[in-house]
């Protein structure tokens, strides 16, 4: 008797949660939705980070139509995209989103030279220059539940940065 999927056509989520580590390496900027403080349309930002214990890493300006939300502790969509000069195909771009908590440190919080150092580690001194502005805000984003897609036919549960298995239509 087959079962629904044969070993043969079962994913190895192992090898997903490596590819999915590589992924999480190679990219340097996140895109975030999150909806406004009144009812609206939800905004877009791009922002560098870093990944750290567990929560992806930014400073925000609040010049940025999606900080303030963000510092009212408004949740947000967090996705990760490949370049696209490098993907064969658009419509298999590989990618990753999460719903994810949002979490501000302060200056005077003792994890905030580490995570800046990261910061600094993936992009330089601007992020000394930028530490330097108090419009900028350290913001963390816990990521909870969402998907990984790195071709077609090939997407998968997460949680947080775990792949907990095939996604099915």
């Amino acid at each position: 008797m087959v079962s629904p999927q044969s070993r043969e056509d079962s994913p190895d989520l192992a090898a997903e949660a490596d590819r999915l580590v590589r992924f999480l390496n190679e990219q340097t900027s996140l895109v975030l939705a999150v909806s406004p403080l009144a009812d609206g349309v939800p905004v877009i930002g791009t922002l560098p980070f870093a990944c750290l214990d567990g929560a992806f890493w930014v400073l925000a300006s609040e010049l940025a139509p999606h900080t303030r939300p963000l510092l009212a502790g408004r949740e947000a969509s967090v996705a990760l995209l490949a370049d696209q000069a490098v993907t064969r195909n658009p419509f298999a771009r590989e990618r990753a989103q999460w719903t994810a908590s949002v979490e501000s440190v302060g200056r005077d919080d003792d994890r905030f030279a580490g995570i800046t150092t990261a910061l600094r580690g993936r992009h330089g001194k601007t992020v000394d220059l930028l530490c330097g502005l108090g419009d900028f805000h350290l913001l963390g984003f816990h990521p909870g539940a969402g998907s990984y897609v790195n071709g077609f036919g090939s997407a998968f549960v997460l949680d947080r940065f775990a792949v907990v298995s095939p996604r099915r239509g």
